[in-house]
């Protein structure tokens, strides 16, 4: 039987012009006799005094919806995918590969949820471990040296073998959800949310030869600073930005739960990249 969805969160990006498809999403919600609430940017966009705050969009929710761009589903990934919580993502940014349903047609989408035809994608994530922490990653892990016009030096092991010394601007080991966003900027391949692996795209390579490269996600990938007296920043999903000295290493490999992601039922990821890229235009 379709799953049947009884308390709904809404999350918006904080935009004035985001207000009339919040309605719009309220609208289908209250006509469906779906419970909900809004996350605070939501709220306050509608002059709405009670509401959730960010880390809490997942308590007591079974669906999450996600009025905005990639950066916003990104922001709320973590909370939807430690309570296993799916999320349906409406394109109100720019790309939008992560939130692929079109706002246009948000109440329709929206009805498709509610009645059980939307598909979920499950989609694999990275863990990060660093400093005695860990994080996650739904689109990727990026090191990258500060504004100074100098290379770092990095040297990538994966499982515990050496893969490279690499020299440039840094490195992006992405998932395959994420290998359209900064990783196919920097010339790293496209990868179907359906493959099992892992992208390690380097960030202007000071050798030529050094290329994309897709490894299993059964691989736990090592990066290690090797240059002194640079200032060089881990970035995880473009929320956290933390500072990496030398000799310090990050460890990533694949998280062990995936996010449930709500698409349109006959959503095709091949004609999704072919509208998003302009492909044949």
């Amino acid at each position: 039987m379709p799953k049947k969805y009884e308390h709904a969160v809404i999350v918006a990006k904080p935009h004035q012009d985001v207000a009339h498809y919040l309605r719009q999403a309220i609208a289908v919600l209250d006509e469906q006799g779906v419970d909900h609430a809004l996350e605070k940017t939501a709220a306050g966009l509608l002059g709405v005094t009670e509401y959730r705050e960010r880390e809490d969009v997942a308590r007591d929710a079974d669906l999450i919806i996600v009025l905005g761009g990639d950066g916003t589903f990104l922001s709320i990934a973590r909370q939807a995918v430690e309570a296993q919580v799916p999320v349906a993502g409406f394109n109100l940014g720019t790309l939008g590969f992560l939130t692929a349903m079109k706002k246009e047609s948000l109440a329709e989408g929206l009805a498709h949820i509610l009645d059980g035809r939307a598909v979920v994608s499950w989609r694999k994530l990275l863990q990060v471990d660093f400093r005695g922490a860990s994080y996650t990653a739904l689109n990727d892990v990026v090191v990258n040296k500060g504004a100074i016009a100098r290379i770092v030096k990095l040297l990538l092991t994966i499982d515990g073998d050496t893969m490279a010394e690499m020299k440039g601007d840094g490195v992006i080991l992405s998932t395959p959800t994420g290998s359209t966003a900064y990783s196919v900027a920097a010339g790293g391949p496209i990868v179907s949310p359906d493959v099992n692996g892992i992208v390690i795209t380097p960030i202007c390579p000071h050798s030529l030869t050094f290329r994309p490269l897709v490894v299993p996600d059964g691989a736990e990938i090592a990066v290690r600073l090797l240059t002194q007296h640079m200032d060089t920043v881990v970035t995880i999903d473009g929320q956290a930005a933390l500072p990496f000295n030398y000799e310090e290493e990050i460890r990533v490999r694949v998280y062990p739960k995936m996010l449930p992601m709500l698409v349109a039922p006959g959503t095709n990821y091949y004609q999704l990249l072919n509208e998003k890229l302009n492909w044949g235009l």
